[in-house]
């Protein structure tokens, strides 16, 4: 498919009902763990403000509150059944402790500049029609000094590693994807973004060229998933 702005729009909103049993049962759960580890190494605080994303059903910015209850989330998303299911997750319990979930496009946010302490995006940044652009807005949101975690499926630099995670994410990862969603091709569309994306050392020079610095990256699950931290330059 063409990578355009509406096209992602239409595919999330066509599979958000199943989203996350797939992300589960794909990643055999690992997603929970991902999530987990690579909020932990971003350090939310208390007190901060915190954006979380492209944020889909919520998840991330879901762990961030249950690591630092006392920050404060905002969830960001376009596709609007998306966020429908994140406000299902809400706590019936008083703010600060549940985020708030709000559409949004992330190359165009509705915030004022230096507004956040720190931003979180799980599986978008590849899903940006401009990856430069979407990084730079994130950086325009961001307080000096801001801190940002990215976590993203990628390609694992092992090449035996990689022939193994091709044939799944080219041979089994559509055609479950396809039965449980009956969706015809959001899960063809995953491998081949995957694919198309930067390599690490692309993602963190595109990082460092739109005002990031102090860049990190960190592999889990041999190398399929990689957490990405840095923090805005002064």
């Amino acid at each position: 498919m063409q990578k355009t702005g509406s096209t992602v729009r239409a595919m999330f909103t066509d599979i958000a009902p199943r989203y996350d049993l797939l992300n589960h049962l794909l990643s055999a759960n690992q997603d929970v763990r991902w999530r987990r580890r690579a909020v932990s190494q971003l350090g939310v605080r208390r007190g901060e403000l915190v954006l979380d994303l492209c944020c889909g059903t919520g998840d991330l910015g879901l762990e961030c509150l249950r690591q630092q209850p006392r920050c404060k989330v905002v969830g960001a998303d376009f596709a609007l059944p998306m966020l429908e299911i994140a406000q299902g997750k809400r706590n019936p319990e008083p703010e600060p402790r549940n985020p708030n979930f709000l559409a949004a496009d992330a190359l165009r946010l509705p915030f004022a500049d230096i507004t956040f302490d720190a931003i979180t995006i799980g599986f978008g940044a590849r899903n940006f029609e401009d990856t430069a652009a979407g990084l730079r807005e994130m950086a325009r949101v961001l307080k000096p000094r801001g801190r940002m975690l990215v976590l993203e499926f990628m390609c694992p630099s092992s090449p035996l590693v990689r022939r193994a995670y091709s044939l799944f994410f080219k041979g089994v990862l559509p055609r479950v994807g396809k039965l449980v969603s009956r969706h015809g091709w959001a899960y063809n569309y995953l491998p081949e973004s995957v694919d198309a994306f930067h390599t690490r050392r692309e993602f963190e020079s595109l990082l460092r060229g739109s005002g990031f610095e102090n860049v990190r990256s960190f592999d889990f699950n041999l190398g399929g998933v990689s957490s990405f931290l840095a923090r805005k330059s002064e």
